[in-house]
């Protein structure tokens, strides 16, 4: 994975005509599995064996077909938990941004980058679950499914949805539109949606997500996951603007679930919590943060 000198790269999620479901893009390629980290009591790993409590930062991979090629997209994450019980819930999220290689790259402007990381995600509060497996020796990972919006009305493309309701398909939800009222114009450059830079133009769409993500894990644990070890349940939908060239209107389909990895951050984070920037000034550190630790 190339160094971001700054937060602007965002994967090439492939075009979906009249609004049909596809997939948004995958892994590194790597193929390695990530060492579980510290597994002893005396390791970072909260008070508790299972214990989600404090600051982490997680990375997400997929892998979807466009162009006749792979599209291997990298995802960022931010969160602050607080468990009680089996159950975790996230006290403070945010998604920061996204790298793509395969066909082209993209890359988003910073004003759009901090749009994304303050506002994609469905609402707060995000949970799920850690606890002791039957073997005594293990936890049991599960993060609830979260959906995520970009570009668009989440009181239209959203609706009948809120945090900690059941699951359902992106076809259950209003078709993504293609131009505003539905549209909105997050980054505030006059353009529908939010903008994508690509070598071959612009790219201006609505996009719709969701993941959630599951696994077995070592009970002391300051680092997890990895292929094989998290897997990822995804899917995607992108509403594209007819102010997008026609070259740059492609289609993609997810190929398989994805996989993710975890790293607690408690000391080793900086968050910047004040400031009109703060949100991506902390996502910029969860980039840094992740090329140091895998």
């Amino acid at each position: 994975m190339r160094q971001l000198e700054l937060l602007t790269i965002v994967a090439l999620v492939a075009a979906v005509a009249a609004c049909e479901q596809d997939g948004v893009a995958g892994d590194d390629g790597t193929g390695v599995e990530i060492d579980a980290g510290p597994t002893g009591p005396d390791a970072d790993v909260g008070d508790q064996p299972c214990d989600m409590t404090g600051r982490w930062i997680g990375e997400q991979h997929t892998v979807s077909i466009a162009l006749g090629a792979n599209q291997n997209t990298t995802n960022w994450y931010f969160y602050e938990f607080t468990q009680t019980g089996e159950r975790f819930t996230a006290t403070k999220a945010y998604n920061c941004g996204f790298v793509v290689d395969g066909t082209t790259t993209v890359t988003l402007d910073n004003a759009t980058l901090k749009a994304l990381a303050e506002q994609e995600m469905a609402g707060p509060g995000r949970g799920g679950s850690f606890k002791p497996s039957s073997d005594g020796q293990t936890c049991e990972f599960q993060l609830d499914r979260m959906y995520n919006l970009r570009g668009a009305s989440k009181a239209t493309y959203l609706a009948g949805w809120s945090v900690g309701d059941p699951d359902r398909p992106l076809a259950m939800f209003t078709p993504l539109p293609s131009a505003p009222p539905g549209m909105e114009d997050w980054d505030g450059d006059n353009m529908h949606g939010i903008t994508l830079r690509t070598g071959l133009g612009n790219r201006y769409v609505a996009q719709r997500d969701f993941n959630e993500h599951s696994g077995r894990v070592p009970t002391f644990a300051a680092m997890f996951g990895g292929q094989g070890v998290i897997s990822v349940v995804w899917d995607s939908q992108e509403g594209i603007s007819t102010q997008t060239a026609p070259l740059l209107r492609t289609t993609s389909t997810p190929s398989g679930n994805g996989w993710a990895r975890y790293a607690r951050a408690d000391t080793t984070l900086t968050v910047v919590d004040t400031g009109p920037d703060a949100a991506l000034e902390t996502c910029r550190n969860v980039q840094q943060l992740a090329m140091q630790t895998w």
